[in-house]
């Protein structure tokens, strides 16, 4: 998700808080603004999980229980993650390409070494994608596409909109010391409980190579994104070329299609090396398109609709494998407010040039 120098350049010091439109509302932005990481905390795992019902919200009336352990588990890994890679943008001094990497390995982190989607063939998360595109006891095809859901949903919009939605944390630590160190042990944790849970769930057990490979991915992400130039993706153009309507159709559209490609491309006899190739073409494509016309400054207001296309898909596709019983349409009905706010806040406001030296980190 490019910008110039990500969130921390998307929102100036001038910039009111979204959606600072009701007293009830001014307090609850200032208490937020008081405590960026509950903003942070709401952000994920609400978007990637609860808006999607990978985690089931009705269980807080059916199994309130088992809410409160996925939840736990939910923060400790989504949270936990998202504020040690915004920690490190900010204190490397990085964009957006080191994010994808660092989201990469995140990913990496909670679908092989936790959930173990990337290698076990009988997880009902990745369907027939646990069969289908198998090599060397990795769901290459699913693999693709889940792994590009964290970088963008886990990781890439909740440090977007929580510059976009308080700009005053943009290019600050939210992180000391011994903030790191809990989070990163809350990450390890979670990643734990996850592996102990699902073995017990399907008998499964990456085994020692797959352990071993995974833990150097990681590795491997981690070292190239703090070698990554600090420029590297930086947009193309000095303002925007694109309009809103483009960019929002973009982020809405990206993973219905990598879905059509993952899931129905298959039945034409496409062998699954290609699939993987044209899910990678795609996504880099739509990356090449933002870069080329998001411009470098004054891109807010289009970074806003990028984010709502994005959500809203995640919107629609909660609706759908909740129908009939739509649990997730309260948290649709808070997304979309919350999305309405922050497109009315940024339409109406100017877009100051960023100051010198902003890093991403918002």
């Amino acid at each position: 998700m490019p910008g110039d120098d990500g969130p921390a350049a998307l929102a100036g010091p001038n910039y009111r808080d979204a959606g600072l439109s009701s007293s009830r509302m001014v307090r609850f932005v200032a208490f937020l603004r008081m405590h960026p990481i509950l903003c942070l905390a709401i952000l994920t795992p609400g978007i990637p999980e609860y808006l999607s019902s990978s985690s089931a919200i009705q269980n807080i009336v059916l199994n309130p229980v088992w809410f409160l352990v996925q939840l736990a588990v939910n923060v400790g890994q989504y949270t936990a993650g998202a504020l040690l890679i915004r920690e490190a943008l900010i204190r490397w001094r990085k964009g957006w390409v080191t994010a994808a990497l660092l989201a990469l390995a995140y990913g990496i982190t909670e679908e092989g070494l936790g959930d173990n989607t990337l290698f076990n063939s009988n997880n009902g998360a990745d369907g027939v994608l646990g069969s289908f595109g198998r090599f060397a006891g990795v769901n290459w095809v699913w693999s693709t596409g889940v792994l590009s859901f964290h970088v963008v949903y886990s990781i890439g919009l909740p440090i977007l909109l929580l510059g976009l939605a308080l700009p005053r944390t943009r290019g600050r630590s939210l992180l000391g010391p011994r903030g790191i160190v809990l989070a990163f042990l809350s990450v390890i944790a979670s990643t734990s409980f996850e592996t102990v849970f699902v073995y017990r769930l399907f008998h499964f057990w990456m085994g020692i190579p797959l352990l071993v490979g995974s833990l150097a991915a990681i590795s491997v992400l981690v070292v190239v994104a703090y070698r990554t130039p600090a420029g590297a993706g930086r947009p193309r153009s000095e303002g925007p070329l694109l309009t809103s309507r483009t960019v929002g159709t973009i982020g809405f559209a990206v993973f219905p299609a990598l879905f059509f490609l993952e899931y129905y491309v298959p039945y034409f006899g496409v062998p699954a090396p290609a699939i993987v190739a044209l899910e990678i073409v795609f996504l880099v494509s739509m990356g090449e398109v933002l870069l080329w016309g998001i411009g470098r400054v004054g891109n807010e207001y289009l970074m806003v609709n990028l984010a709502c296309g994005f959500i809203l898909w995640q919107c629609v596709f909660g609706l759908l494998v909740t129908l009939p019983f739509p649990f997730t349409l309260p948290l649709i009905v808070v997304a979309v407010l919350f999305l309405i706010r922050l497109r009315r806040a940024y339409a109406t406001t100017a877009s100051p040039v960023p100051p010198p030296g902003a890093v991403l980190g918002a």
